[in-house]
């Protein structure tokens, strides 16, 4: 429970960053990683969370980070934080935490779409959707 609280401070905060400038600072997502690293390390030693588990939470960050270098239209913050995320939150969570930010962002991106608030170039910051679909995934995932 406080893995999930702090994942959710750090999106959070995170997410406003994206909303406002468009970009991430290197240090905030440095301090994100070497914290995820720690968390990591301590779920692993501590026999509570296996490393198949923290490998399999970690493929929707690698989908990302690889999107990113593919496409050019993802950013690689959006794909490390993903990657962090699996540190703290339990696979389940992330899988739907992924799935729903996705289904929430196109939901959204289609409404300003249809109202014609904005043209198919219109980019959008990841990070508040996935905010929102790690809120989500908590409250149906536990």
């Amino acid at each position: 429970m406080l893995l999930s609280m702090f994942a959710i401070g750090y999106l959070g905060v995170l997410a406003l960053i994206d909303a406002r400038k468009r970009m991430l600072s290197g240090w905030v997502l440095a301090l994100g990683g070497i914290a995820a690293v720690l968390c990591a390390g301590y779920l692993l030693l501590s026999k509570t969370s296996s490393f198949e588990s923290l490998l399999f939470g970690a493929v929707p960050g690698m989908l990302l980070l690889a999107l990113a270098v593919l496409t050019k239209g993802i950013g690689i913050g959006d794909g490390l934080v993903l990657l962090q995320l699996c540190a703290f939150l339990r696979l389940e969570s992330i899988l739907s935490a992924f799935a729903l930010s996705l289904l929430i962002m196109g939901a959204f991106s289609l409404v300003l779409l249809v109202t014609k608030r904005a043209n198919k170039d219109l980019r959008l910051p990841y990070l508040p959707f996935l905010w929102i679909g790690c809120v989500g995934a908590l409250l149906f995932c536990g």
